[in-house]
């Protein structure tokens, strides 16, 4: 590399004498000489010289002055200065003023080469001193801006994946996914999702230009997407993977479809890959900048991210659903209802959370009596929902079986595993003698409402089940209700609070029972409404009331269900009635037999496989007890000839018997005359 010396003196001999000398001594130099201060400071001012070589005094312009403006205008060019006799003082102050060297009169050529080629490595050294420390500043600023991208990209992600975390549906977090994407990854993302059919749904616009979407949107509402049909866009939809088109022409085929807009630069479809499966895609278009791969790598890493919360969300979806129907046919469709005997329930899920394992359950027990149950089972979704359900089947079974509450709990913990918890409750109430007889095991003490407004709790009670094979449980427990009274069964759900005991939980319930009145719809209402305040709850509340009263001795009314456990529950609360309003035993049996041959008939001809209810209306009238049987029904004809005796029965036992079809049902009506001694 050839070096540039600028030589500047007064003295001719000199400028002819040293340049030819130092082309001689140094090589690959080249030496302009000027004899003027002013001439020289402007080459100066023009020209990166490597060195500069100048006599100390010039014409017109001081040494040290001269060496001033040497240094202003070069301030990294060495400068050699060129002494005469007497000027070793001036020479000295040059070169606190920044001088490299002086070099007396008359010259030394050896020590002026020597200097001169010092003073050119200086600079060659101090030129690479620059040109490094440049190369690190701009290393350091490139590394600054990467680790502002990336730290930037990196709480993006962060904050994405919390955000598509906390998402229960997979549309929202499609949404969330392409309104974080804007301006972060591109100017412009459309989000779409592929439904469980294969049809393609646009679920979000997102523009760095709010007032530009809904042009988005019209436009994209012109251009269908077809994933059997070629185009960028189904063909990622149908390979899973990602497109990156760094540059958008007229003349780029990939750009046809969504990539269209004559005024995008850049472009990447993205897909929604999770678990094996294309579950959608998002486009990005950029009208500034161009798409490189690490761009497409950082969008890939998003979508990710959002495919498997669009997943988890869909099984989730998918999972409460099922978890949702089954715990709801698990529980009664209707209660049952006695004469005398009236009931009332409710059940909330929590939300958003999976479906629990809360439930309830109110049957018919032989002899007139009725089985209530309030369980819960620990834990959430679809196989808390089957255990429940297990238990529930299994609870019925036993107590169908006519097992007393307590050896029905203990049989239950045979059921269930010991990774599981479960609370029970379960009671027999007898509407005939208002006796309760019940077991609880680990469940919240049921309340009893007395008739007149004071609460108390059935206590008593052993731990939950948890799967333990050699059970210990009390007894079971007795208790009578007084007519009138209201029996409150409920789930932790309505009593427990989070940082609050469950004994000041168990306290509102009491007051707020007593506030309530006695229809026992309003009543669950009201505690719902007062302890709850229309607020979504942690857990499922479930809650079931059962309400016994005197039957009204001159009238009675049934409605059940056309269904031979049915008629059972009709005999015993018909020979109730006829028990409280004093009739004599034989005309009670008689009386008892003809209504449930009624009944029973109804059972087999009126509905077939369909659903339907036979009603029965009772009532005294002047000595007289009329009984009509009724339905909705369309009764079959006789099958076989040994049938249709039972009208037959029923004539023999009443004193008139009257049947009455009609297109809309049949009515058998009865009545038999009591005489006046028999009644009370």
């Amino acid at each position: 590399m050839t070096a540039r010396i600028l030589l500047v003196d007064d003295d001719r001999m000199l400028l002819e004498a040293l340049p030819e000398m130092l082309r001689l001594r140094m090589s690959e130099v080249e030496v302009e000489a000027v004899d003027d201060a002013t001439e020289a400071l402007a080459r100066i001012a023009a020209t990166d010289y490597d060195a500069v070589v100048t006599d100390i005094k010039m014409p017109g312009i001081d040494g040290l002055a001269l060496l001033e403006r040497i240094r202003d205008l070069r301030p990294d060019v060495p400068t050699l200065l060129i002494t005469g006799h007497g000027e070793h003082d001036l020479a000295v102050q040059a070169l606190r003023g920044g001088a490299y060297d002086f070099i007396a009169k008359p010259i030394d050529r050896e020590y002026f080469v020597a200097s001169l080629r010092r003073a050119l490595q200086v600079r060659q050294l101090r030129r690479q001193v620059d040109l490094q420390r440049e190369e690190l500043e701009h290393h350091a600023t490139q590394l600054e801006h990467i680790v502002d991208q990336r730290t930037s990209a990196l709480r993006l992600l962060a904050d994405a994946s919390r955000a598509f975390t906390a998402a229960f549906d997979a549309e929202a977090a499609l949404v969330n996914l392409v309104r974080m994407s804007v301006p972060q990854v591109a100017e412009l993302a459309v989000g779409l999702i592929l439904r469980e059919d294969g049809i393609i749904r646009r679920l979000e616009v997102a523009h760095v230009d709010p007032t530009r979407e809904q042009q988005v949107w019209d436009q994209l509402s012109h251009t269908p997407i077809d994933p059997a049909r070629s185009g960028p866009v189904a063909s990622v939809l149908r390979t899973g993977e990602s497109l990156l088109i760094p540059e958008i022409s007229d003349a780029t085929p990939s750009s046809a479809g969504l990539l269209g807009d004559p005024g995008i630069r850049s472009g990447m479809i993205v897909p929604l890959l999770a678990r094996g499966r294309v579950l959608g895609a998002v486009i990005y278009s950029s009208n500034t900048r161009t798409f490189s791969k690490e761009d497409l790598e950082f969008a890939e890493a998003l979508c990710r991210r959002a495919a498997l919360a669009i997943d988890n969300a869909r099984l989730y979806e998918r999972e409460r659903a099922v978890a949702e129907t089954l715990q709801r046919s698990l529980l009664p469709q209707s209660l049952p209802s006695l004469p005398g005997v009236s009931t009332a329930a409710r059940y909330l899920p929590a939300t958003p959370e999976a479906v629990g394992g809360d439930w309830y359950d109110l049957f018919h027990l032989p002899g007139g009596r009725m089985g209530l149950v309030m369980g819960d089972v620990a834990g959430r979704g679809v196989r808390v929902a089957a255990v429940m359900g297990q238990l529930r089947n299994a609870l019925r079974a036993y107590a169908l079986e006519g097992y007393p509450p307590d050896a029905v709990i203990q049989r239950l913990t045979g059921l269930i595993d010991t990774s599981d918890m479960a609370t029970v409750f379960y009671a027999v109430f007898d509407p005939a003698t208002w006796d309760v007889r019940y077991a609880n095991a680990g469940h919240p003490p049921p309340l009893v409402i007395g008739p007149d407004g004071t609460a108390k709790f059935l206590e008593g009670g052993a731990p939950p089940l948890r799967g333990v094979r050699t059970p210990i449980y009390p007894g079971t427990a007795a208790a009578r209700l007084e007519p009138g009274s209201t029996m409150l069964l409920y789930t932790d759900g309505l009593v427990e609070t989070r940082g609050m005991p469950i004994d000041d939980g168990l306290r509102k319930l009491v007051q707020v029972a007593m506030r309530g009145n006695g229809d026992l719809e309003a009543l669950l209402d009201h505690i719902l409404a007062d302890i709850l305040h229309g607020k979504p709850t942690g857990d499922d509340v479930a809650l079931l009331a059962l309400k016994a009263t005197r039957l009204d001795p001159s009238r009675l009314s049934i409605r059940l269900p056309a269904d031979p456990l049915s008629v059972p529950a009709i005999r015993h609360a018909l020979r109730r009635w006829l028990d409280q309003a004093g009739i004599e035993r034989q005309d009670a049996y008689h009386i008892a037999v003809a209504v449930c041959e009624a009944a029973s008939n109804t059972v087999e001809h009126a509905y077939g496989l369909s659903p339907g209810d036979v009603e029965v209306k009772a009532s005294l009238e002047a000595g007289e007890v009329v009984i009509a049987v009724s339905d909705s029904g369309h009764w079959r004809p006789s099958r076989g000839s040994n049938r249709g005796r039972g009208l037959l029965l029923v004539g023999a036992l009443m004193s008139g018997v009257e049947v009455s079809p009609s297109p809309i049902g049949t009515t058998v009506s009865m009545r038999r005359r009591v005489s006046e001694a028999a009644r009370a």
